[in-house]
């Protein structure tokens, strides 16, 4: 999950607080690229806590992500579901450095 542009493009900071990454990815699989903050935090959390990338997570997440972007409301459906297919890639990655 890597970014383009200056990397002061890549993160965000609101109110004096430590700088969040700003990730970008294809969530929909058509080829648009959206900027989520702080996606790379949500996943090592979910992660730390042993959170499955399976069905069970996807609200969560999509709630998690959204506290920290906006996601309109009549893609969240789809935005759900690419986030899980995001989190489970980012499992296997973790899981393959793991051996």
């Amino acid at each position: 999950m890597g970014g383009r542009g200056p990397a002061m493009w890549r993160q965000a900071q609101c109110c004096g607080g430590e700088r969040e990454e700003i990730v970008q990815v294809d969530l929909f699989g058509d080829g648009r690229v959206i900027g989520l903050v702080a996606l790379n935090q949500i996943f090592e959390q979910l992660y730390a806590l042993g959170r499955a990338p399976d069905d069970s997570v996807k609200d969560e997440l999509l709630k998690m992500v959204a506290a920290k972007n906006y996601v309109p409301p009549k893609v969240e459906r789809e935005y759900a579901a690419g986030l899980l297919r995001e989190y489970a890639k980012f499992c296997a990655q973790k899981n393959k450095e793991r051996v």
